[in-house]
């Protein structure tokens, strides 16, 4: 993440603070990268990150607790039909990857901290819209519903959100060092959003509809409070994308732009937010 705009920049410890989290959520990222890369290979690991976590319920409320309980199967004909036409393409990488994605995205949690704190100077409400929303997915969604794990979508969702993180800290973790970035991360950081954000997007929506029953035949009638939740957040994803894009778009020509801007592979200055 970049410092703050305080006319003397952050403090020593601060900016050093910031540059060991952007570095270590760099090291997380990557490491989701490899292992999922693993099982592409065919080197398929057997850990599974529940049995690592589920030694911590104990210190959970238990309103909290049930939240992050098992359920049973609950799917609908449409996810079932996408999801059996992308199983030959994009094998089950949750036992492998879901041991580093959990730490590394519920780590995202201090990025709410650093607006609050002023150690940066992203705005509030999209840092806790970003956070939040994953967070849900990876333990309101993911951990709660064990059928999503063998899912495809879960696989490309995951390799979208690392692929997107790992150059983003790691830029931020160079500009904070005083470091010249060099000039193909920044397009890297830039560039790819292009891609990945309707990959990592349309996952994330796919990932959630899989866990709402059946709608047709007028079965939308049986669905909970919750279900409609589910659905409500599934239908608003199409323009929180556009919103991103916008935003990125916007960035994109500000930091690889010509005239006022920074030349491209130079030292970053403290302007830069933390998207």
């Amino acid at each position: 993440m970049p410092p703050s705009t305080r006319s003397r920049g952050p403090s020593l410890a601060v900016r050093s603070y910031l540059i060991a989290f952007n570095a270590l959520s760099t090291v997380g990222w990557a490491s989701v990268i490899y292992l999922a890369v693993a099982v592409f290979r065919g080197q398929r690991a057997s850990s599974s990150a529940y049995d690592f976590f589920k030694s911590l319920a104990s210190y959970v409320p238990t309103s909290i607790e049930a939240l992050i309980t098992p359920q049973p199967k609950i799917t609908n004909h449409f996810s079932t039909t996408l999801i059996n036409f992308l199983h030959p393409y994009f094998p089950a990488t949750y036992k492998s990857t879901f041991s580093a994605l959990a730490p590394v995205q519920s780590l995202a949690a201090l990025e709410i901290l650093h607006v609050l704190l002023g150690f940066v100077r992203s705005p509030l409400p999209t840092t806790v819209v970003q956070v939040s929303s994953r967070l849900i997915l990876v333990w309101g969604i993911i951990e709660r519903f064990p059928h999503t794990h063998s899912s495809p979508v879960y696989t490309t969702m995951i390799l979208a959100w690392a692929l997107t993180e790992v150059p983003r800290y790691a830029y931020y973790a160079l500009s904070l060092a005083g470091c010249g970035v060099p000039a193909w991360l920044t397009w890297i950081r830039y560039s790819t959003f292009y891609v990945l954000y309707p990959i990592g997007a349309g996952s994330e929506a796919l990932v959630m509809l899989s866990t709402i029953p059946e709608w047709s035949g007028g079965k939308w009638v049986m669905w909970s409070t919750e279900d409609w939740v589910k659905a409500g957040l599934v239908a608003v994803w199409v323009p929180g994308l556009w919103m991103m894009y916008s935003h990125m778009m916007h960035m994109r020509r500000r930091v690889l732009g010509v005239g006022k801007g920074q030349k491209l592979g130079a030292k970053p200055k403290d302007r830069f937010k933390a998207e």
